[in-house]
């Protein structure tokens, strides 16, 4: 499925993705694909996978695809 990152927290390493289904997931680190948080920001477009899980949507195999702030703007 496919989404974007609308919150984030790095310092605690959780956030949530809005689906094109129109529904929020919960992730948190164990949930990224590499594991590694600080390669997300929000607004960033993601791939991930839906499951249930605790009382709440998660999201799992989260994977950024396009990240807005990428595309470089020094004329060098």
């Amino acid at each position: 499925m496919r989404g974007s990152i609308t919150r984030l927290n790095k310092k605690i390493g959780c956030g949530f993705v809005l689906g094109e289904n129109g529904c929020e997931a919960y992730f948190d680190l164990s949930s990224l694909e590499g594991n590694d948080i600080r390669g997300f920001s929000i607004g960033d477009a993601v791939e991930y996978e839906e499951r249930f899980g605790n009382e709440r949507l998660r999201a799992t195999r989260v994977r950024v695809v396009s990240n807005p702030r990428s595309k470089s703007a020094s004329g060098s």
